[in-house]
């Protein structure tokens, strides 16, 4: 899967846009009826499995009389919430180029229309029949999702039936599970400030045998309280899922298939360590993020898991060079991940707070790459130039690939972050600006924030 917030303005890998809250009446909805089926569960030291309750299908109109314990210190609620109108799905594309084994040799750039559906995808799982890919896109639904058996026809999923995600919903992330797919999505509260009622924002686990039918688990709303408008991070690996929180004090769980849920105990992360990012591999789990010692110093750091439960209390430290702001508060945010290796991106404590990558081959050990391989600096004469890559960097957990516009535009793949083959690319060439890229089965969509291109893959 295709990118951590953190102090500074997030490194940007694979998505392509902000979260875009939903309407707030639909939010009191949903949470109301979340609430009054969530049975009572155990404390946050509790690690037995949090199995949940039966699934419920979420009325399309309904007068919920919300019960006292929903009342909060502001204005009483509501005696009714009324249902939100559904705004149209999305609709079905095709690419015209499916997934192939063969090596690439080559892409073929095209702008996009503004009207064109692939400009709101920002990721693609892929599974073992098919995949899913997910977008961003105001209005309702919030996260658009749609599924393709062979990489090139693209279905959209409804939003609000009785087996499909409820609108409102951000999509988080999809994992390939042995009993189908799992999602993990946040419920998001917007309102126009001050805005009059809070809630806890539910975070909901859910399963689907096929990708098109999905039934919903909603997980005690504590495990994952993290700083605000940081969304909780899913990965998918050896063991099975892991759910945190971002920040310090992070939350963990752990499921095999998506429910029920194993909490872990208060403190799986070393207690000066802020989870940024995390990722799973063929033989681990990779965070990274910041290590905060007594006298507020920073480093950025990693740790590894083999089965996402067990982390060891001393974290790596990340190598810098003092231009970067080794000793000053650099930062790890985010990962990309290969087949054979993985990239970590950061950021460094200088006034021009210069771009940082790191490699490892396991998660365990890492060497700095100073000069953003194979793309190179960036060689524009303003202030803090050549502290940036000249260039994207995405990934899907095979394949990594990086990617530039303009005069010399160019297009690297690599299974390892190590070695990287250059290939041809023709049509037309995205601009220079254009460094907001995501990694689709057949392709890669490149975008400066106003126009996107696809580059169509080209195999021998």
């Amino acid at each position: 899967m295709s990118e951590g917030p953190s102090f500074t303005e997030p490194v940007k890998t694979g998505g392509r846009r902000e979260r875009r809250g939903a309407a707030l009446v639909f939010v009191l909805l949903v949470a109301v009826v979340g609430i009054l089926i969530v049975k009572p569960w155990g404390g946050p030291d509790d690690s037995t499995p949090y199995v949940a309750p039966s699934p419920f299908t979420p009325p399309a109109q309904a007068v919920i009389a919300p019960p006292p314990s929903l009342q909060t210190t502001g204005p009483a609620l509501p005696s009714a919430v009324p249902s939100l109108a559904v705004a149209p799905a999305p609709v079905s594309f095709t690419t015209t180029l499916s997934p192939a084994p063969a090596p690439w040799s080559g892409l073929v750039w095209r702008s996009l229309a503004p009207d064109d559906p692939l400009n709101l995808v920002t990721s693609v799982t892929g599974w073992h029949r098919g995949f899913v890919a997910i977008g961003s896109e105001a209005g309702s639904p919030v996260t658009p999702v749609w599924t393709s058996v062979d990489g090139s026809h693209w279905d959209a999923l409804p939003f609000n039936t009785s087996t499909t995600f409820w609108p409102g919903m951000v999509v988080l992330g999809v994992a390939d599970v042995p009993t189908g797919l799992a999602a993990l999505t946040e419920m998001v509260q917007s309102c126009d400030p001050p805005c009059p009622l809070t809630f806890e924002l539910h975070v909901v686990s859910w399963t689907s045998p096929d990708g098109r039918t999905w039934t919903p688990h909603v997980l005690p709303p504590e495990w994952f309280a993290g700083p605000e408008g940081q969304p909780p991070l899913l990965a998918t690996g050896p063991a099975g899922l892991v759910v945190a929180s971002r920040g310090p004090a992070a939350r963990l769980a752990t499921s095999t298939d998506g429910a029920p849920w194993h909490p872990l105990p208060v403190g799986a992360f070393p207690a000066a360590f802020a989870l940024n990012d995390l990722r799973g591999t063929a033989t681990g789990y990779v965070a990274v993020g910041r290590w905060m010692t007594t006298d507020n110093h920073r480093e950025p750091v990693s740790l590894w898991s083999r089965d996402g439960a067990h982390w060891p209390q001393t974290p790596t430290v990340l190598p810098t060079t003092p231009e970067a702001g080794s000793g000053g508060g650099a930062v790890a945010e985010s990962l990309v991940v290969g087949r054979d290796g993985i990239i970590a991106l950061g950021r460094g404590a200088t006034i021009h707070s210069a771009t940082l990558w790191w490699r490892s081959p396991d998660g365990r050990r890492w060497t700095a790459l100073p000069d953003f391989p194979p793309l190179g600096s960036t060689t524009c004469t303003d202030q803090g130039c050549g502290l940036r890559p000249d260039g994207a960097l995405a990934g899907d957990g095979n394949r990594m690939v990086t990617v530039r516009g303009g005069a010399d535009a160019g297009v690297w793949t690599s299974s390892d972050g190590l070695a990287w083959q250059r290939l041809p690319v023709a049509g037309d060439i995205p601009r220079e600006q254009a460094t907001e890229a995501a990694l689709l089965p057949g392709g890669v969509l490149l975008s400066d924030g106003a126009t996107t291109w696809y580059g169509e893959v080209q195999v021998r």
